[in-house]
């Protein structure tokens, strides 16, 4: 088997070998349905929310425990949190938050790291599209933040975040085992935030 390397090698991997999980996780909170209701999305805030949080602090741990400080500034992981976006829209909709869901045992190494940060990161160009849906279906801005993140940064973002993605893989001592355990942490994160039942959640 040929190991991709470089940021668009690993990239391309990681969106071809995890599309089933993919699919499945936005099939599950259907945001596009023209039927969702001001509870139903509070509730899913919630739902994510609940694994969002602890989620990131884990990746922020491992990833500052691997990467040189450069690459951290490169980063730049507090900028990347969705969590406080996702408070912000909890509170303009009344919602409280649901209790953390302890991070998974499985992120434990920095390839696991890069896997489970490339759905994070992949879920802000998504969230463009949902923004314009929701604006449309009469959301206010308000409870918009989380989908909304970065605003104009998405894209240089994402690119910064593939560029180190790619940097950091083809530097690994061992390219091919790198790239395996971040689209396995890949699919586990979409499982992660695929939600159970999605139409009828509403508390």
């Amino acid at each position: 088997m040929t190991v991709d390397s470089g940021a668009e090698g690993l990239l391309a991997r990681l969106k071809r070998e995890t599309r089933p999980q993919h699919t499945r996780a936005e099939q599950a909170l259907d945001l596009l349905r023209p039927t969702l209701t001001r509870a139903q999305y509070a509730a899913l805030l919630a739902w994510q929310r609940a694994r969002q949080a602890p989620l990131e602090t884990a990746l922020e741990s491992v990833l500052r425990a691997a990467l040189p400080a450069s690459d951290c500034a490169a980063l730049d992981l507090p900028a990347r949190r969705k969590t406080p976006l996702l408070d912000l829209d909890l509170q303009a909709l009344g919602h409280a938050p649901h209790p953390d869901v302890p991070p998974p045992a499985w992120l434990a190494g920095e390839a696991d790291a890069w896997g489970c940060a490339y759905v994070l990161e992949g879920a802000t160009l998504g969230g463009q599209v949902v923004t314009r849906h929701l604006r449309r279906a009469g959301f206010p801005d308000a409870t918009l933040h989380f989908h909304a993140s970065y605003g104009e940064a998405v894209g240089p973002r994402w690119r910064t975040f593939g560029t180190l993605l790619g940097a950091r893989h083809a530097a690994a001592g061992d390219p091919a085992e790198f790239a395996t355990r971040a689209v396995q942490a890949a699919r586990l994160t979409f499982d992660l935030f695929t939600h159970p039942d999605a139409h009828t959640e509403a508390s």
